[in-house]
Parts: C-alpha cells; sequence; structure tokens
C-alpha cells in the first residue's frame, strides 16, 4: 500500500508542477519555492492582507514577509495596493496570474476527490475513505505542532 500511495502522491505532485510551468517562465520556476506557494494561498486566504497580518499568520517577522512579497511581485503573483486611509499600509493581493498557480491546483483537487466519488461502490465506502483522510489530516495537524 506504501508504494501505491506513494505513486498516488508522485503523481498529483507531478501535475502540480506542470500547472505551475504552464503559468511561470522557466526562470521563475526555478526560483519558485513551496514557501513562496505557502505564501500565496495565506495572502488569497485572508483576503487582501496587510504585512502585519501575514507575519501574523506565518509566524515570521515583517521583514521576512517583505522579502517574500518582493520576490512575489516582481514574478507577477501578487501586488501591493497602497491604502487610502493611511499611506504607511500595504495590502497585498494574489494576481491573475497568481491565481492561475492556486485555481490549477484546486482543479487536481477537485479531480481527485470526484474520481472518489465515481470509484466508490457505495455511500458507506465513501463514508470510510472520507473518515480515513480526515483522520489523516488531524494527525498531519497534530504531528505539526
Amino acid at each position: 500500500m506504501e508504494e501505491k500511495f506513494s505513486t498516488l502522491v508522485n503523481l498529483l505532485w507531478e501535475a502540480c508542477i506542470q500547472n505551475l510551468n504552464a503559468t511561470l517562465t522557466d526562470e521563475q520556476a526555478n526560483k519558485f519555492t513551496n514557501n513562496d506557494y505557502y505564501y500565496l494561498l495565506v495572502i488569497q486566504s485572508l483576503q487582501r492582507p496587510n504585512f502585519s497580518q501575514i507575519a501574523e499568520r506565518l509566524s515570521v517577522t515583517k521583514p521576512a514577509v517583505s522579502a517574500i512579497i518582493r520576490k512575489l511581485i516582481s514574478m507577477e503573483l501578487v501586488s501591493k495596493i497602497q491604502s487610502v486611509e493611511d499611506k504607511r499600509i500595504y495590502y497585498v493581493e494574489v494576481t491573475t496570474k497568481g491565481g492561475r498557480i492556486l485555481q490549477g491546483d484546486n482543479a487536481i483537487y477537485k479531480w481527485v476527490t470526484d474520481s472518489i466519488v465515481d470509484i466508490a461502490a457505495n455511500q458507506t465506502e465513501l463514508q470510510i475513505v472520507e473518515r480515513i483522510i480526515l483522520e489523516l489530516v488531524k494527525r498531519l495537524e497534530n504531528k505539526n505542532k
């Protein structure tokens, strides 16, 4: 089972990399890291956060956030918008290009879940798979604390 699971994970990872390579130039793809991807996810989930909000969510310093945001801006994955009310504050939002990376990966995840629904013989089997996935998520979350 371990080998089959490894194959599944690697095929999913390959699909995500293909999505990334279809969106970024070769140079950008070579510079893009897992950390950059995580920043994109956090920025999207916080919906136009400022630098302090990103730093708080990721438990990093504002200078660390600034460095990654500069990199993501140079890759045209996020944009920085100055606050109208307070010119010292900048908000960050995912650009269309950055959104394509996240949407492409979400399409892969949807394909997997749709396939699980199609493959499951009945509702009971589907509930078992869902329970296993939820338990794996819990264990991973607890392991990372």
